[in-house]
């Protein structure tokens, strides 16, 4: 997917810092069955690079109760936040989420897929205002 930014790089910061003032009360529990994630669990880093530049966020996927939990972030957005919007698509991890950015709400979704040892993550706002491609690696223990 090519990159197609429409916005400027204020708006894309202002954007993903909603992404990280999302509610924290929610449960980061989903209705996916965790057995069918299990090339998804662990500690990911996402990398992505923008037309304004690179970025990264950190990805958990984890068993909580037989269901997958997610959770996405960074620490200069304000931490994880809980997805439970957790669904399969085909090979696809997708995990789906409102964010709020200078009081306007977009629809966020992250498409991931295997790819070796790697993950292929698609990362479109809205219905492709902004779209980013990138992989990711599992994190350091």
């Amino acid at each position: 997917m090519k990159s197609r930014a429409k916005w400027s790089v204020g708006a894309l910061g202002a954007l993903l810092l909603g992404v990280a003032m999302l509610p924290g009360a929610l449960s980061a529990q989903s209705q996916l069955d965790a057995a069918e994630a299990q090339a998804f669990m662990g500690k990911w880093v996402i990398s992505m690079q923008t037309d304004m530049g690179p970025f990264s966020m950190d990805l958990e996927v984890a068993d909580q109760g037989g269901k997958v939990a997610a959770s996405v972030g960074a620490p200069e957005l304000g931490g994880m936040q809980p997805v439970t919007d957790v669904t399969r698509s085909d090979a696809y991890l997708v995990l789906a989420f409102m964010a709020d950015a200078q009081g306007q709400s977009f629809p966020i979704t992250v498409s991931l897929e295997p790819n070796g040892e790697v993950l292929d993550v698609y990362f479109e706002v809205g219905t492709g205002e902004f779209s980013a491609t990138g992989t990711a690696t599992r994190a350091a223990s």
